[in-house]
């Protein structure tokens, strides 16, 4: 109690003496304006995404961590100037250089040199900003969601920016869709100097949370909160709400192949789903456990990561998932296949190498044991 005494004492003090001390304040204890955090041992820390840059594994989590492999995810540094502490949640690249972050605080991070630097593009404040400016327009123009999209968009500016980016997809530099809590949607097509909030194009009225994106050509699949699940054939012009097999969350997604998507999430639910967002089909096999991760093996296979720890394996000829046996993995947050076919997963006690998934993709399945 007293620390904190003392702290505010010396906070008030230095507020009295500068006029430029309010901003100095802020940016020491907001971490959205302080840069990343130091981390003694990144193999530890908790990293929540990954994407391959080219040779280069790029991974993002905690307190603005950036990670970057140039042996296959053997050692690991931290990038150079990371401008955020926010907790990053998402990463993902569109060439060797050119990628996107994004996270709490609504930041959306992109870089051009593979992670080693990266620029703030957008963060919760002009978000919520943007969204205003946006439903007073729609109000103006008599649009039948205007007032939704205004009580919302106020709700955002009184909050600050205290709402997440959960995922995004990026086809190049310049274009991006990313989706979060609350509703967030928003894209850029000119590499994050303008933004454009989407949310009026959703039939989400609750505001419910938005947690996966994927894209195959011109169709789009956004999956979130308590069963949502919308879809787009225009490239996202139009969404099209979609009547859900499951009323839990969707916390993950995955393209397989060009025709198909699979969508996992909260109690072991997984199914698979056209890429036109017709004909559901439920992937059995599994325990109850919360999905977390995932992602392609093969144009035709998808690897699914549990809160358990487990791996299991999907291709587009089975309707059940078959176990992939490793060693006890602590809860996964993601995995990441190598340029050699070797495997990662990022967990909540670090990163494991994997090795090869040996038969992951075929009715005998089997792990190469790896060790953090």
């Amino acid at each position: 109690m007293r620390a904190h005494l003392v702290v505010g004492a010396v906070l008030c003090t230095a507020l009295a003496a500068s006029p430029g001390a309010l901003a100095q304040a802020q940016a020491l204890t907001d971490p959205m304006q302080r840069e990343a955090v130091a981390a003694r041992r990144l193999d530890k820390a908790v990293l929540l995404s990954a994407a391959s840059a080219g040779a280069r594994v790029v991974a993002v989590g905690e307190r603005g961590i950036v990670a970057l492999s140039d042996d296959q995810g053997k050692t690991w540094r931290q990038a150079k100037r990371v401008p955020t502490s926010v907790t990053l949640t998402i990463v993902k690249f569109v060439g060797e250089k050119s990628g996107w972050a994004a996270g709490h605080g609504g930041v959306v991070l992109h870089t051009g040199d593979g992670g080693e630097s990266w620029v703030l593009k957008l963060d919760g404040l002009r978000a919520a900003q943007l969204m205003l400016q946006h439903a007073q327009a729609e109000q103006q123009r008599g649009a039948p969601n205007a007032a939704a999209l205004l009580n919302e968009a106020q709700r955002l500016v009184q909050d600050g920016a205290d709402k997440p980016f959960f995922d995004l997809e990026a086809s190049d530099e310049r274009h991006a869709v990313l989706v979060g809590a609350a509703g967030l949607v928003f894209s850029t097509a000119d590499g994050g100097a303008s933004w454009q909030p989407w949310g009026g194009r959703f039939d989400n009225p609750r505001a419910l949370n938005l947690y996966a994106i994927r894209r195959i050509g011109a169709n789009l699949l956004v999956a979130g909160e308590q069963g949502l699940v919308f879809h787009s054939a225009d490239d996202g012009a139009t969404f099209a709400r979609l009547k859900s097999p499951y009323d839990g969350s969707w916390f993950t997604a995955a393209r397989q192949g060009e025709d198909r998507f699979v969508v996992a999430g909260l109690r072991g639910n997984a199914y698979r789903l056209g890429a036109d967002g017709n004909v559901w089909t439920r992937i059995g096999g599994v325990p109850p456990v919360s999905f977390m991760s995932a992602a392609a093996a093969t144009a035709d296979c998808t690897v699914l990561a549990n809160q358990g720890g487990q791996l299991f394996s999907v291709t587009t000829r089975q309707d059940q998932a078959r176990r992939v046996d490793a060693q006890p993995l602590p809860p996964v947050t993601t995995t990441l296949q190598l340029a050699g076919g070797a495997w990662l997963a990022f967990t909540m006690n670090g990163i494991f190498q994997l090795g090869q998934l040996k038969n992951a993709c075929s009715p005998a399945t089997s792990l190469d044991s790896g060790k953090p």
